[in-house]
C-alpha cells in the first residue's frame, strides 16, 4: 500500500510540473518548482538543472540549489553532466569521489560534500538532448532505478516548457527584427528627397522599389555650392539592412562633401577608399555622380561601374554614358575619370540601376535589359512619363513575377 501511495504522490508531482510549465515561459521558475519536487519525492539534499547550448553544447546551470553567484558553466563532456551529455545515458554513483569523471572542485568551493548522485538526460519531444537533471545526496540510502524513471518522467515538463520558452522567444525576437526592419525603412523613407522640383532647370521624376523591406540603392538630389545640384543613383551589392547601411554611409559622406569644390573624380576616388575601409572590400557600390549647373545647362558626370546613362537629345540617337571607373570598395588607391555635356531644352538623362536591367521571369531567364529600357525613353516625353513607361514596361516584362533585385530609376528634362 505503502509502494502504491508513493507511486500516486509521484504522479501527482509530474501533472502539477506539467500544469506549471503551462502557466508560465519563466524556465528558472519551472526548474526550482522541478527540483524542489524531485528533492522532496525521492529524497534527496539538493539538485540542480543544466542546459545544453544548441550551438556549442556548453553546459550552463540553470538551477544550482547550495551554490551562490554565477551560473556553473561546464565544456562540453566536462564531469559526470558532461558524461551524460556524451552518453545520453543516466549516471547513478553511490561513491562519486571514486570515479574519475567526478569533479570535487563545487564540493571545495561550497564545503559540501557528495556521497551519491543521480544525473539524468533531459530530452524534447524529437529526442533531442536540451538539458541535465542531477540530484545530490540520497538521505535514506542510495538512488534507484525507480528513482531513474521518477526523475525522466518530471523532466518531460520542463523539456516541453523549454521547447515552449525557445518557440515563444523566437516569436518575440522575429516580431522585434520585424519592428526594427520597418523603422529602418521608415528611417530610409525619410532619407529620400522630398521635393524634386527643387532642382532649378530640370523635371525630375523618380521610381524606388526595394525588392525588400529595406533596400541597397540610394537616389538623391544634393545642393551644392553656387547653385549646383548633385544627381545621385546607387547600387549597394547585396540586399536589405547590409546593403541599406552602407548606402546609408555613402549618403552622409556626399552631403559632406557637397560644398567642398572638389572635382567628381576625386570624389568618387575619396568614396572609393572610405567605403573599402568600411567594408574591407565584402561590399562594393556602383554609383552614378552627376552635377548640374543650371545656369549653362552643363551636367559633369562620374559613373563608378554602374549601368551606362542614357541621354536622348532632339532628333538623336540615344547616347550610352558608360562607366569612367570601377565600383567603390573593392580596392583602395582607384581613379576615375569624368565626363562632361551640355543639355539643351527637352533633353532627357536617364539613370537606372541593374535592378531594371536585370530584371527577368525565372532565375536565369531572358533579361529586361538596356535596350528596352532605351526604348522607353525613345517613345516618351517628359521625365514623369518616361518613368511611368519604364515602369509598365518592366511589370508586363516580369508578367506577375516579382523583382529580385531592389529597383530605382531618375529620370530628368532639361526645362532651359
Amino acid at each position: 500500500m505503502s509502494a502504491l501511495r508513493e507511486r500516486v504522490r509521484r504522479l501527482k508531482a509530474v501533472v502539477d510540473a506539467g500544469a506549471l510549465a503551462q502557466r508560465t515561459f519563466d524556465l528558472s521558475t519551472i526548474a526550482e518548482q522541478i527540483i524542489s519536487t524531485a528533492a522532496r519525492c525521492i529524497g534527496a539534499e539538493r539538485g540542480s538543472l543544466f542546459l545544453v547550448d544548441r550551438e556549442t553544447g556548453v553546459l550552463s546551470s540553470l538551477v544550482a540549489q547550495g551554490v551562490d553567484g554565477r551560473p556553473l558553466v561546464l565544456a562540453p563532456g566536462e564531469g559526470i553532466v558532461g558524461a551524460v551529455v556524451r552518453t545520453g545515458k543516466p549516471i547513478l554513483l553511490s561513491d562519486p569521489y571514486s570515479d574519475w569523471r567526478f569533479d570535487p572542485s563545487v564540493d571545495e568551493a561550497t564545503g559540501f560534500t557528495t556521497r551519491s548522485l543521480l544525473t539524468v538526460p533531459v530530452r524534447s519531444r524529437e529526442g533531442r538532448l536540451v538539458a541535465v537533471l542531477q540530484l545530490l545526496n540520497h538521505r535514506r540510502g542510495r538512488f534507484t532505478q525507480g528513482d531513474v524513471s521518477f526523475l525522466a518522467e518530471l523532466a518531460v515538463p520542463f523539456a516541453a516548457a523549454l521547447e515552449t520558452a525557445h518557440n515563444h522567444q523566437a516569436i518575440l525576437e522575429r516580431e522585434r527584427l520585424l519592428q526594427e526592419i520597418r523603422t529602418a525603412a521608415e528611417i530610409q523613407e525619410t532619407l529620400r528627397p522630398k521635393d524634386l522640383h527643387a532642382v532649378r532647370g530640370l523635371e525630375i521624376s523618380v521610381l524606388c522599389k526595394p525588392c525588400l523591406e529595406v533596400g541597397g540603392d540610394y537616389y538623391d538630389c544634393i545642393p551644392g555650392r553656387d547653385g549646383s545640384w548633385w544627381l545621385v543613383v546607387a547600387d549597394v551589392s547585396g540586399k536589405g539592412v547590409p546593403a541599406a547601411l552602407i548606402a546609408s554611409n555613402m549618403q552622409a559622406f556626399l552631403w559632406c562633401r557637397r560644398n567642398s569644390g572638389t572635382p567628381l573624380a576625386e570624389t568618387a576616388a575619396e568614396g572609393n577608399n572610405l567605403l573599402y575601409k568600411l567594408a574591407e572590400g565584402r561590399k562594393y557600390l556602383s554609383l552614378v555622380l552627376a552635377e548640374w549647373w543650371p545656369g549653362s545647362r552643363e551636367l559633369r558626370w562620374v559613373n563608378a561601374g554602374h549601368p551606362p546613362m542614357l541621354l536622348q537629345k532632339k532628333r538623336k540617337k540615344i547616347q550610352r554614358l558608360g562607366a569612367t571607373g570601377p565600383p567603390l570598395g573593392l580596392l583602395p588607391g582607384m581613379s576615375f575619370t569624368s565626363g562632361s555635356l551640355l543639355l539643351d531644352k527637352g533633353d532627357v538623362l536617364l539613370a537606372l540601376t541593374d535592378g531594371v536591367t536585370e530584371a527577368s521571369r525565372e532565375l536565369g531567364g531572358e533579361e529586361f535589359g538596356l535596350e528596352r529600357a532605351a526604348q522607353c525613353l525613345k517613345r516618351s516625353g517628359g521625365a514623369e512619363t518616361v518613368v511611368h513607361t519604364l515602369n509598365e514596361a518592366v511589370t508586363a516584362f516580369l508578367a506577375g513575377g516579382s523583382l529580385r533585385d531592389d529597383l530605382t530609376v531618375l529620370c530628368a528634362r532639361c526645362l532651359g
